[in-house]
């Protein structure tokens, strides 16, 4: 997303699970960067005007963060929150907002 490259950032960001059961990699021990991979790419589905595919995973870095105490995870949590208060109009996304506030 650095890059300004959304589609390309989805890409990668959605072959990363593939690649994880390939290598027995456990998403479960690892709850923080499960829920940054998922905030990350929602941030590229907004870029591409995808609110479905940006609030599925937003929702799904929600659920991988709770319990987690983390500095980036709350940062990025809020980037995602101002990216996503855009599109404020959306119902689904009031519904995240609530959710997150």
């Amino acid at each position: 997303m650095n890059l300004n490259q959304p589609r390309t950032a989805l890409t990668h960001y959605e072959s990363i699970p593939a690649a994880h059961r390939a290598e027995g990699y456990n998403t479960q021990a690892y709850p923080r960067a499960a829920a940054l991979r998922h905030a990350r790419t929602a941030e590229a589905h907004i870029a591409v005007g995808d609110l479905d595919g940006a609030l599925e995973n937003a929702h799904q870095a929600i659920d991988h963060l709770g319990g987690v105490t983390s500095v980036r995870g709350t940062s990025t949590l809020t980037e995602l929150r101002t990216r996503l208060d855009a599109h404020r109009s959306t119902p689904a996304v009031r519904d995240f907002l609530a959710r997150t506030a």
